[in-house]
């Protein structure tokens, strides 16, 4: 399916990226245990989630070609959900650190 500027929509595409993606979230949480990058680990993971809904909301809601306002706005509102997320754990080590 074409939009109206020739961009194509490919959500098997798209599918294949999250996956990867996930498992690059995963490999980040098994590689990075130590204490020392402990507090990259959430930054990590907070930043490829934001691609993910990247990809879910061009490819999966289909405002890649249209609607930049709600495109906007669903990225803006996952990356102020994402930002709480990664302050409220952060917050949480540096309170019960060891």
């Amino acid at each position: 399916m074409n939009g109206p500027r020739g961009i194509s929509a490919n959500p098997q595409r798209a599918l294949f990226y999250l996956i990867i993606l996930t498992i690059s979230i995963l490999a980040v949480m098994v590689l990075l245990p130590n204490t020392s990058a402990r507090p990259a680990a959430p930054i990590v993971a907070a930043a490829l989630a934001l691609l993910k809904v990247r990809l879910v909301v061009l490819d999966f809601l289909g405002l890649r070609s249209r609607g930049a306002s709600t495109r906007r706005a669903l990225i803006a509102w996952a990356a102020v959900v994402l930002t709480i997320a990664l302050v409220k754990v952060i917050a949480f080590s540096a309170v019960f650190a060891n």
